[in-house]
């Protein structure tokens, strides 16, 4: 029967591409303008619609099936400004043009869609978006997206756990459970990979990272009430493979390999790369007779051991003005802390150690049409499975504690998670004349998570197994116009409609809870608007402003909860309100060939902020160790300014600056009637201010670049010190972490680099492993790497 479905459905498709497969054509060529010589593997693109191709080897290009009417056709390349033409395209005869490029001194940007969810010219974009371009990725030897994403302007990346070095992110000042992680713009970025997923993820199969900040639950839905970051996987534009060795200290090694292919309307691109480090002890306790600056035995950077591995297949008029994208990736890994002493932390169930095993899987298909009236229709299912094997030492002491011996062998086990995630998602775009586009969407998606690990009973003191079954479902319903009142004002609103339902289970073994507690079960829906307005002052300055709403429910696995051992009984009863926010921002850019500025000054306001803490007494009385809860209303404001400017043709300097302040209405519980009590009203671990210097010296085949990035001070709890008398806020001290990089070109085939990383061996002043999330700033120096790629 499912047989006989698919094939209908597989006939009706074909046919309903089939009667579309007409429209216009357009013809061209790319040549660089101050001689003439053709550009190879540009990217062209039809602003606001998904018609785009890239030029072959001798700059020519062809984009067929265009539905007829006006465009703004994009062309750009690495190294060249990008060029904007108005077309005209009819059914009669083809559209031919010559187009071409100056050489960039300045990067001015690149085609971007998060902002929209339609594809614009950053530049012309109305809601204001920043990219993390493939070339700043080479620039600082980014092996996965934690590195990727550091030093970026309101964007802090972060390790929060000495024993695992697990790392978050946080914008303008909110955690990273207000942020939403895209792939190829789709939510699948499961709560499992929270965690671990920055450092998990690979570079070598990432074109570029958009962001876009304040609340987008309008596109996007929950979760994004900070912003979105959206990666953006790599497109196969011509045959090419390469193959990279990097070589650091301390077993810091990453080896890659990219092959892609691209004939006609076919295009294939491979990735596989494999990163490992050693494990690395350079700091100590505060307390310690050596103080910070002597090694304690305590781990300071994880062993770890990770592969990536995936493809991304693009076929194009499949039917007709149609495309294919089929996308994979797997991603394993291995790591490892704990005591350093006697190689301890090689033993998962000794006293301190962590041992996390993942293993991840990621596939999407997607299926774009478009049609003559120019309706882009966009079908897009997305899956995400996880498994996690991890363990530490929560178990072991607290049945050590109890009865003074070591538990049996047969009680020691892992936590085990398993997280399925499946998305999908329609859209349709629909120009209106030429003044509006019309965005309307669908998205539905299933998750479950299943997860189990070892306990103590609170009361009898016995060791059980603790199991959970969580699964929700979410559908997001949104519209959105994109209306151009004159060619200089620009207007986007739209409104998201979301409903959410959970239901968690948990139950016990032996005589603690065998029968499970009753279903907690979680309902909830929203509307969250958004509005948008960019207007061009000169073809230089544009002027943007937006406000909109975002919100969250917790659901499954955070961050909050892997500081959790096994499986943990939560409580998210009924009365638990969805976190909700607004935020409002306002953009000045300015964009000339030779440099580039831009000033965002940005607020949000959260309302009923959710957090994570033990369960009250009469929520423990119901079998539950924590609960989620309603803790205050907050604020995050503050102001950016990113620049660079072209001094000669060699020479290209950049700088970044950020203002900070958030906080609570009230004092945290944690702290009242303590002298730190007013201070806690302050959003922790975001430096008030934060900022950064770059130089990117080209001369010949060879190349530098240096960059300066620095932390301002910044509020930081020491909860769990060795004597509790000893807890404090603490405010930190700024720090300035210094990089560099030198690299030459041989042949146009070869490329041999040499850099350094925190080049000062800056670490972090204060530092206490009773309490494993005290960190603010490296905790283990310098690092010196070399490496080459090689073209084919």
């Amino acid at each position: 029967m499912v047989r006989k479905i698919t094939s209908v459905v597989f006939v009706l498709l074909v046919l309903t591409a089939s009667a579309y497969a007409h429209g216009g054509k357009i013809i061209g060529q790319i040549t660089e303008t101050h001689n003439g010589e053709p550009i190879p593997y540009c990217t062209v693109q039809l602003e606001g619609t998904k018609h785009g191709t890239v030029a072959d080897s001798t700059g020519r290009f062809t984009i067929d099936y265009v539905p007829a009417r006006s465009y703004t056709l994009i062309a750009s390349a690495v190294g060249f400004e990008t060029q904007k033409i108005e077309v005209t395209v009819t059914e009669v005869e083809p559209v031919h043009l010559a187009v071409s490029l100056e050489h960039a001194r300045v990067d001015a940007g690149q085609i971007v869609v998060t902002g929209t969810r339609t594809p614009r010219y950053v530049k012309d974009v109305p809601v204001f978006t920043e990219v993390v371009s493939k070339a700043s990725i080479e620039d600082k030897s980014a092996a996965n997206i934690f590195e990727a994403l550091d030093g970026e302007a309101g964007v802090k990346v972060e390790n929060q756990c000495q024993g695992c070095n697990f790392t978050i992110l946080r914008m303008q000042g909110l955690g990273a459970d207000h942020t939403q992680v895209l792939l190829d713009g789709q939510p699948i970025y499961s709560g499992l990979a929270g965690v671990f997923g920055l450092q998990q993820m690979s570079t070598a199969d990432v074109d570029q990272i958009e962001i876009v900040k304040g609340a987008g639950s309008a596109l996007y839905g929950s979760n994004a009430v900070a912003g979105a970051i959206n990666i953006i996987s790599s497109i196969p534009r011509k045959t090419e493979g390469k193959v990279g060795i990097e070589l650091g200290e301390h077993g810091t090694n990453r080896y890659s390999l990219t092959a892609s292919a691209r004939k006609d309307k076919l295009g294939l691109f491979l990735f596989a790369q494999q990163s490992e480090q050693d494990e690395l002890d350079e700091t100590g306790d505060a307390n310690a007779p050596g103080g910070v600056d002597n090694p304690d035995g305590w781990i300071d950077r994880v062993r770890a051991s990770s592969k990536n591995a995936g493809f991304n297949l693009f076929l194009e008029d499949v039917f007709a003005s149609d495309q294919v994208v089929i996308r994979g990736r797997l991603m394993d890994e291995t790591r490892s802390g704990g005591w350093l002493t006697n190689n301890l932390f090689e033993n998962p169930f000794a006293a301190g150690t962590e041992r996390i095993i993942t293993n991840r899987f990621t596939g999407q298909v997607e299926y774009q049409l478009w049609l003559p009236s120019g309706t882009e229709i966009n079908a897009n299912v997305s899956f995400t499975g996880h498994k996690r094997d991890a363990t530490n030492d929560t178990f072991l002491s607290d049945y050590e504690e109890a009865y003074g011996e070591t538990p049996p062998v047969e009680l020691l086990r892992p936590y085990v998670a398993e997280e399925d995630l499946l998305i999908g998602n329609v859209n349709l775009v629909q120009p209106i004349g030429n003044k509006h586009r019309l965005l309307i969407g669908v998205q539905l998606s299933h998750n479950e998570l299943d997860e189990s690990g070892m306990y103590l009973d609170l009361d009898t003191q016995e060791p059980y197994r603790s199991t959970s079954t969580k699964h929700a479902n979410e559908l997001g319903a949104f519209v959105q116009d994109e209306f151009k009142l004159t060619n200089r004002l620009e207007v986007v609103a739209g409104l998201r409609f979301d409903y959410h339902r959970s239901e968690d289970e948990f139950r016990g073994s032996g005589d603690v809870l065998t029968q499970g507690l009753d279903p907690l079960e979680y309902e909830e829906s929203t509307f969250n608007p958004r509005f948008s307005l960019k207007y061009s002052v000169t073809d230089a300055l544009v002027l943007r402003g937006s406000a909109g709403s975002g919100f969250r429910v917790p659901y499954g696995f955070s961050e909050d909860l892997h500081l959790c051992s096994g499986s943990p009984r939560v409580y998210k009863g009924g009365s638990l309100l969805p976190e909700k926010s607004f935020s409002y921002s306002f953009t000045a850019d300015y964009t000339r060939p030779d440099y580039t500025a831009s000033l965002n000054l940005y607020r949000t306001d959260l309302t009923d902020a959710i957090a994570f803490s033990d369960a009250d007494p009469s929520v423990a009385d119901l079998g539950y160790t924590y609960q989620w809860e309603n803790i205050d209303n907050a604020y995050s404001m503050g102001v950016e300014f990113n620049g660079s400017i072209s001094v000669t043709d060699q020479l290209v300097l950049g700088a970044r600056f950020e203002l900070f302040e958030g906080k609570y209405d009230n004092p945290r519980g944690d702290w009242l009637e303590t002298p730190y009590e007013e201070m806690s009203r302050n959003i922790a671990r975001y430096p008030q201010t934060s900022g950064g210097l770059k130089a990117d010296y080209t001369t010949g085949e060879w190349n530098l670049v240096a960059d300066a990035d620095y932390k301002g001070t910044m509020y930081i709890d020491l909860l769990e010190p060795a004597d509790p008398a000893d807890a404090k806020i603490h405010e930190t001290e700024s720090f300035v972490i210094f990089s560099a990089k030198v690299s030459r070109t041989l042949f146009d085939r070869y490329k041999l680099y040499l850099g350094m990383k925190n080049i000062t061996d800056y670490t972090q002043e204060e530092k206490y492993i009773d309490d494993a999330a005290f960190l603010y700033a490296p905790v283990y120096g310098r690092l010196v790497y070399g490496g080459i790629q090689v073209s084919l």
